[in-house]
């Protein structure tokens, strides 16, 4: 099963840029900023005691700390697509908060330093297509997302390619949703991914349903077996909205207990649409092969069941029709392939 997930062409909907920079990556910036990478091996090897949610967005530190220049984010963006496409992934959504570092680089470099990566891979690793969420940090306030919806908007209008979305991230116990502004950029016809009770929080739950973004991240706190979530269970159902599930990163942080009561498992068997992400592989150590055999060690998935979940993916993507056709095709080839291969 291993070496099957490994072969499927998957899809990546959930994936942080800094979050999935590897120790190899880690190490290059390090080099380039002049940095010895020993200052900061304790925290990234601490991956498996993390104790909260809290600890986990500490690592992201280490990242933002060395990508202060459009060089750092170029390389970080081609190293971690080529990463992505070694594990045969054939379609990325990667999703970043622009920064800016006074008299280093501003949002705009920022941005078109990852638009630049794009390009370059689009050359050199010609079987994965990758799009960007620009993100909008809660915890960085109102003027701020204000200024990244803005950003977005006027990128999505001069690389369409490329930029096909916003993501509502950062830590859940600080900011605010600041759905007025999405809806800004639901006009302008970018797509909305938002992180969603990754802590108990009702209303704002709620909220963001109502909200109907194109898709959910996580909903940790969205669990029929949990005191007080059967409710929202029960409206995440009705709402249809697809669930961007990533198992290591929830199990890690410790907003799910343990894999077997993952919220994959109560999604799944109600229908609900869903597809597994990374969320960070670098910060956790995983890759999109790893979650998938995880799902089907766990939850007891064969390999049909896992291209279907594949094929399903490619229907929430943030992608032109022609591209989800390429996409499916390139899935039902290699599933004629093993069936071939079967009989």
């Amino acid at each position: 099963m291993d070496d099957f997930c490994r072969s499927l062409p998957k899809l990546e909907l959930h994936a942080h840029l800094n979050g999935s920079l590897s120790t190899n990556t880690l190490r290059k910036l390090c080099k380039m900023q002049n940095v010895n990478l020993k200052d900061y091996e304790s925290m990234l090897m601490d991956v498996n005691n993390f104790s909260s949610l809290g600890e986990c967005f500490k690592v992201f530190d280490i990242a933002h700390s060395l990508t202060v220049t459009p060089e750092a984010v170029f390389h970080s963006t081609y190293d971690t697509i080529k990463e992505f496409k070694d594990d045969n992934v054939i379609y990325l959504e990667l999703r970043s908060t622009p920064r800016s570092v006074p008299g280093k680089m501003t949002k705009q470099e920022y941005v078109e330093a990852i638009v630049k990566a794009f390009e370059v891979c689009k050359t050199d690793f010609p079987n994965i297509l990758v799009k960007l969420l620009i993100s909008i940090n809660r915890k960085q306030g109102y003027k701020a997302a204000q200024e990244n919806i803005e950003l977005a908007i006027d990128f999505f209008k001069k690389y369409p390619q490329y930029i096909v979305g916003l993501d509502l991230s950062g830590d859940p116990m600080t900011g605010g949703t600041f759905l007025e502004l999405l809806k800004k950029a639901r006009v302008a016809g970018l797509k909305i991914a938002a992180h969603c009770a990754e802590v108990p929080n009702e209303t704002e739950t709620i909220d963001i349903f109502q909200f109907k973004p194109d898709r959910l991240g996580h909903c940790t706190c969205v669990h029929p077996t949990l005191q007080g979530s059967n409710k929202l269970f029960s409206m995440l159902l009705d709402t249809k909205i697809p669930v961007e599930l990533c198992l290591t990163s929830n199990v890690r942080c410790k907003t799910v207990p343990t894999y077997e009561i993952h919220q994959f498992k109560y999604l799944y068997e109600a229908g609900h649409p869903i597809c597994l992400g990374t969320d960070d592989k670098g910060v956790f150590h995983t890759s999109l092969s790893r979650e998938y055999e995880t799902a089907s060690s766990t939850f007891g998935l064969g390999r049909q069941e896992l291209i279907k979940l594949c094929l399903s993916s490619v229907q929430y993507a943030f992608t032109t029709l022609e591209e989800k056709q390429m996409l499916l095709s390139k899935i039902e080839d290699f599933n004629q392939k093993l069936n071939d291969t079967t009989n």
